[in-house]
C-alpha cells in the first residue's frame, strides 16, 4: 500500500497487487485453520444431472418396445410377440421375426423362445434396419399380379403404376401417360 503513494506514474497497479497478495495470504490462513479445503481442477466434484444418457446403439428398438409397452398387450413368447405386433413394421412378419429374436428387444421385452426356433442372435446395431431396407430395396413384396390390361400377361407390383380411377395395376408399356390408364382416359 505504501508503493501506492510513491509511484506518481502507475498508483493504481500497486492497489491492484496490494489486494491481490491480501486475498491470497487470506485464503492460506484459511486452509492452514481447516476452514477451506483445495483441490486441483481435474479432481472437482462433477454435477450429475438426472437426464440419461441416450443408447443410440438402441434408439429404434426403443421406440418401438415403447410402442408396445404402451398397447398394455401383454406376450410372453417371441411367437406371440411376432403373431400379435407384425403390423406395427412395414413388411409384417418378414420384419417381426428378426425384431422379436434380438436379444436386446428379448431382454427388455421378457420375452422366450418357446416353441420357436432360434435365428442367430443379432448384434445390438443397425443388423435389424439394414436387413429391413436391403428387403425394401431389392423388391422382395413384388405380387403374383398380372398388368389390368386384357391383352398383356407381364407381371406387376405393389410399385407400378396404379389407375386412378379403375385402381388396376399396369406395367410400364400399358400405362399411359396421366393418372388414368388407357381405357378410364
Amino acid at each position: 500500500m505504501i508503493q501506492t503513494f510513491r509511484d506518481p506514474v502507475n498508483p493504481g497497479l500497486w492497489l491492484i497487487l496490494a489486494i491481490f497478495v491480501g486475498f491470497a495470504l487470506f485464503a492460506q490462513i484459511l486452509v492452514m485453520l481447516g476452514i477451506m479445503t483445495i483441490t486441483p481442477a481435474n479432481q472437482m466434484p462433477r454435477t450429475t444431472n438426472n437426464r440419461t444418457p441416450i443408447d443410440y446403439g438402441n434408439y429404434h428398438y426403443r421406440s418401438i418396445i415403447a410402442k408396445i409397452h404402451s398397447s398394455g398387450v401383454t406376450v410372453t413368447t417371441v411367437k406371440d410377440a411376432i403373431k400379435t405386433y407384425s403390423s406395427l413394421f412395414n413388411v409384417g412378419e418378414k420384419a417381426a421375426k428378426p425384431f422379436f429374436n434380438n436379444q436386446f428387444v428379448m431382454s427388455t421385452l421378457g420375452l422366450s423362445i418357446q416353441d420357436t426356433k432360434q435365428v442367430s442372435s443379432q448384434s445390438f446395431d443397425s443388423s435389424f434396419w439394414g436387413n429391413i431396407s436391403d428387403g425394401v430395396a431389392k423388391n422382395e413384396a413384388k405380387s403374383d399380379e398380372i398388368c389390368a390390361d386384357p391383352n398383356c400377361s407381364k407381371s406387376v407390383s405393389a410399385f407400378d403404376f396404379r389407375c386412378y380411377q379403375c385402381r388396376g395395376r399396369f406395367c410400364d408399356s400399358c400405362k399411359g401417360s396421366g393418372l388414368n390408364c388407357p381405357s378410364c382416359s
